[in-house]
């Protein structure tokens, strides 16, 4: 029995229907299904050429500023963070010891002058006499030389008096140079002692912070090369490569490396830990963002689109600034990968987001 018109105009009809469910079915799967992602063309570019180290700020000339002779400090007329000018008074200490020697000084070098003016009369005497024979030679030697040695006396007595008042002038401490304070390690009412330091200073120009760089590095670092110095406590400043110590460490197998500032810090301390980033130059490769890279069993590799999907694709990196990373091998140029892909699964289903 033949089938009736209704029935062949209805066949077709269910056939569109089910190649339209299906067209949406895939289209569903392919727009909605998939995640959308930001992606990135691998392209050719450069990147700067980076060596970091843990570095400690540091002064080229340190100074500490100490007494020559035990005393009391009467003031301290500086503190820690203070700038001062070379010959500015920084500390006074009491003087009266060194007063009273002196004055002792001068006693007893006017008492030694005054033995030596009579020594020298009766010299002069006795060898008067000496000519007209009425004292021997011997009498005479004597007299000629308890003259030497009361001119013995003076001269000491004189140097006393010169050592005493050349005392009494460092009972004033000055700033043997420009500089800022560091160190405040005395004060009013504490006894200085010879070589013990009251305060310490620095000259700011010679700041600088001296790294620790790995000897695989250290190789590509020269003087001159521009350097950011990051201080633990916040702030970068800039500086500059000064230069490359030739004593490694050979247990660290590390290499000092020592920074000038070329802008002084707000605030700084000396010892305070601070991390040096050297631009050592620029590279040149196929680039990605440095965000695009993942781990996976232990492989370090992208996600690059393949037929609608994020697939783990492994590769060997190079030179890296914090933001883009040299690609050595496992990529071309051109290729799309995941920008971030930090919470994409490997082997799903992704699309481009619209308008790349």
């Amino acid at each position: 029995m033949s089938p009736s018109i209704p029935e062949l105009i209805r066949k077709p009809a269910v056939i569109a229907v089910a190649a339209i469910v299906v067209i949406l079915f895939v289209a569903y799967r392919i727009f909605f299904g998939a995640a959308a992602v930001e992606t990135v063309a691998v392209r050719q570019g450069s990147v700067e050429a980076l060596v970091n180290g843990p570095a400690r700020i540091r002064a080229r000339v340190p100074v500490s500023i100490t007494p020559r002779f035990a005393a009391e400090i009467l003031e301290v007329r500086v503190d820690i963070g203070d700038s001062v000018q070379a010959g500015e008074v920084l500390v006074r200490l009491d003087a009266r010891d060194l007063q009273a020697r002196t004055s002792a000084s001068r006693a007893m070098l006017a008492r030694a002058e005054a033995d030596l003016a009579l020594a020298m009369s009766n010299e002069q005497r006795d060898r008067d006499v000496f000519k007209q024979g009425y004292i021997s030679r011997a009498a005479m030697e004597a007299t000629s030389t308890l003259s030497k040695l009361k001119q013995a006396e003076v001269t000491v007595a004189r140097e006393e008096l010169a050592y005493a008042g050349t005392q009494a002038e460092y009972a004033t401490l000055t700033a043997p140079m420009d500089g800022i304070i560091t160190a405040r390690l005395a004060e009013p009412g504490d006894n200085a002692a010879p070589g013990a330091p009251i305060l310490r200073m620095v000259d700011p120009r010679t700041l600088q912070a001296v790294a620790l760089i790995d000897e695989t590095v250290a190789g590509r670092i020269r003087p001159g090369m521009p350097v950011i110095i990051r201080k633990r406590t916040g702030g970068t400043t800039a500086g500059r490569v000064s230069r490359i110590r030739l004593e490694a460490d050979a247990a660290a197998r590390e290499f000092l490396v020592e920074v000038d500032f070329t802008e002084l810090p707000d605030r700084f301390a000396i010892d305070q830990e601070a991390e040096v980033t050297i631009t050592t130059g620029r590279e040149k490769g196929l680039t990605i963002p440095i965000s695009a890279l993942m781990q996976q069993e232990g492989r370090q590799g992208v996600l690059a689109l393949r037929n609608g999907r994020a697939m783990f694709q492994p590769v060997e990196t190079g030179t890296s600034d914090g933001k883009r990373v040299l690609v050595r091998k496992g990529l071309k140029s051109g290729e799309r990968i995941v920008r971030n892909a930090a919470g994409v699964k490997p082997g799903s289903r992704v699309r481009a987001k619209t308008g790349e």
